[in-house]
């Protein structure tokens, strides 16, 4: 075997190792892309309930009060 036969082995192996480790790297980076959408739409949702909450709460404060309201005696 001379050294242009060894050569061309030991690239083309490496070749396929780095192929295949690219395909992997893409695969893992397409992975956590899609999770990382995933969180930005919970925490849209969640800010949505949130801001739907403090409006309900305002509400509820306001009418609890006009409820407990004590009409004032008049001297």
């Amino acid at each position: 075997m001379d050294w242009n036969w060894a050569l061309t082995i030991i690239i083309g192996t490496s070749s396929i190792v780095v192929a295949v480790i690219t395909l992997a790297v893409s695969l893992i980076n397409k992975r956590f892309e899609d999770m990382n959408r995933r969180f930005e739409d919970i925490n849209r949702r969640i800010d949505s309930l949130e801001r739907r909450m403090e409006t309900e709460l305002k509400e509820i404060k306001y009418l609890l009060y006009k409820l407990l309201e004590v009409p004032h005696k008049e001297e």
